[in-house]
């Protein structure tokens, strides 16, 4: 499943019916993101800015779980899982 979930992404944004809040998708650019979301990165590297002047950052496997604002940059591009918390 996680090859074929991989693969997919890689061509268009994944939803699955009935799981409105979850998504696979392939991230490209910056993006200004609201609170409440996890982030589980499947493949390359994003860094995570924080509004404190702090950042994160996630490669392949690794997790975010974040309750606030914050802005996603993708190191040249990455797939990711997200859930809206």
């Amino acid at each position: 499943m996680k090859l074929h979930l991989k693969r997919l992404a890689r061509e268009k944004e994944v939803r699955f019916p009935g799981v409105e809040h979850f998504r696979v998708y392939e991230a490209r650019r910056r993006e200004e993101r609201p609170g409440g979301f996890i982030y589980v990165v499947l493949e390359g590297e994003v860094v995570i800015d924080l509004p404190d002047g702090r950042y994160l950052h996630l490669r392949p496997f690794e997790a975010a779980h974040l309750k606030g604002p914050h802005v996603l940059l993708p190191v040249e591009r990455a797939l990711l899982l997200e859930v809206r918390a």
